[in-house]
């Protein structure tokens, strides 16, 4: 990433740590978490690029989403099968998991075996349809639908189901190569709107240690401003705050990085694989 900057040595050495910061990322596996009121458009433009360009051939991607993104974020991917892209449509309406005396449950990160959710779409979690043994050449026309799982139920249910489709990916790849696997959450949102921030806290410390368990790289949508009290809650949870805006029409995205502690100056939102 350029950062821009002159010949003073401030602006040479936050240059530098960026690139170092960057780099880091994407060998030791981690998690991004992405703010910014601005318009979806502008989101799966970024998510698109962080879940790997046209040349990142070998990417394998999760998506947790709530409804349709916008085309921008899929523009890139040819791999439409279960064992290089799953689609996880989690409907905020679904309704929470109690407990026998009526109240909620807050385990969120639980893994205690396959859900029961109800699924449609062609491709269920636990099956990997026939596919040519040449890579990047599949049987029949594929596409966002075929590689799309419908997933009802409580956080905890939607827990499992990412961190079954992580499990799954990896044994499908014989173990997966650092910053192979790619994870967009968009949820945040509807989640903070059924459950307290404590109980999305969990959810996403899970969330964030099982992708860089398989040297992983997710990002995490939250619409709020950088400087939002959720955005404080939620923030040591990652390695790094991608924080979005538009200058006048023109999508921009700034980096903050926790360990390196340097930030970016604002830069246009293009290829990160």
């Amino acid at each position: 990433m350029h950062t821009g900057g002159g010949t003073d040595g401030t602006d040479v050495g936050a240059t530098v740590g960026v690139a170092t910061a960057l780099d880091d990322l994407k060998a030791n596996g981690s998690a991004l978490l992405v703010v910014g009121s601005v318009p979806d458009e502008v989101y799966a433009r970024l998510s698109g690029c962080m879940l790997g360009d046209e040349d990142a051939a070998d990417r394998r991607r999760v998506v947790v989403e709530r409804g349709t993104s916008p085309d921008a974020r899929f523009e890139d991917v040819e791999r439409w099968t279960p064992e290089w892209t799953r689609i996880l449509r989690w409907d905020v309406a679904a309704r929470r998991s109690t407990t026998a005396n009526g109240q909620r449950a807050t385990h969120p990160g639980a893994r205690a075996g396959p859900s029961s959710n109800s699924r449609d779409g062609p491709a269920p979690m636990g099956h990997l349809p026939d596919v040519d043994s040449t890579p990047g050449i599949y049987v029949g026309e594929r596409g966002y639908a075929d590689a799309s799982v419908r997933t009802e139920g409580s956080i905890a249910e939607l827990g499992v189901a990412i961190g079954e489709a992580i499990e799954q990916l990896d044994s499908v790849a014989g173990g997966l190569d650092p910053a192979e696997l790619r994870v967009a959450f968009d949820c945040v949102a509807p989640l903070l709107s059924e459950y307290g921030e404590q109980t999305v806290f969990r959810f996403l410390h899970v969330l964030t240690n099982d992708v860089r368990t398989v040297d992983g790289m997710a990002h995490v949508r939250l619409p709020e401003p950088l400087e939002s009290e959720t955005t404080r809650l939620l923030a040591p949870l990652f390695d790094a705050v991608v924080e979005l805006r538009l200058d006048g029409a023109t999508p921009q995205q700034r980096w903050h990085f926790r360990d390196a502690n340097v930030s970016s100056e604002w830069l246009p939102i293009g290829p990160q694989s």
